[in-house]
């Protein structure tokens, strides 16, 4: 009984998730937010909550470390491909103001952390509780949502993917703690937008 209640969620979730990836949203306002909304409300409704996500506090060490890593390599890029699998362009960059850079990097932590809580805890775990197995599954259908909720070209989309199906193996790998993906997303994000702020300058 307990297991067809949770599969009568399953249209709602989808649909809500495709009009958020859909819906026109305000200048400015994130995709993260309605989607942690229905993500929370999701969990909610089928008594759960983001406490059992969290793990342990060493998955920052591990994601913070891995977003590094993942900038290093990516930077490059950054200027042809565009490809950053974040919204970092998205927040007006600092032009010299050392507040805007502190609005725009707490703007892409906090970006990251509800991200994460809907991609990795919600939409990972959600697949993961219906269809217990392997977790290549679960990662590939979080990264794949990660594309769709992704406005860019079809270069940034797959990208956006790329980007995802890593954050999903860092998830896993940390013995399902959110905290490691929000770090590792939080890490890249932010040093995106020094990295356009030091190339910006004259």
């Amino acid at each position: 009984m307990a297991i067809r209640a949770l599969r009568t969620l399953i249209p709602v979730e989808v649909l809500a998730a495709i009009a958020i990836a859909f819906a026109p949203l305000p200048l400015g306002m994130s995709i993260a937010l309605p989607l942690l909304i229905v993500a929370s409300l999701s969990r909610w409704l089928r008594g759960r909550s983001w406490h059992e996500v969290v793990g342990s506090p060493r998955g920052l060490l591990v994601g913070g470390i891995a977003g590094a890593i993942a900038l290093v390599l990516a930077a490059p890029l950054f200027g042809a491909f565009h490809v950053t699998a974040v919204e970092w362009w998205l927040v007006p960059a600092a032009r010299g103001e050392s507040m805007q850079v502190v609005l725009a990097i707490a703007h892409a932590i906090v970006t990251a952390a509800a991200l994460e809580l809907a991609l990795r805890g919600w939409i990972l775990e959600r697949v993961w509780e219906l269809s217990p197995g392997p977790a290549a599954l679960p990662i590939a259908v979080a990264a794949g949502a990660e594309a769709l909720l992704h406005d860019g070209p079809i270069a940034a989309r797959i990208g956006a993917a790329l980007f995802g199906a890593g954050l999903g193996l860092l998830y896993v790998g940390c013995k399902r703690s959110v905290l490691a993906p929000i770090a590792a997303r939080a890490v890249f994000a932010g040093g995106a937008i020094l990295v356009e702020l030091i190339r910006s300058r004259p």
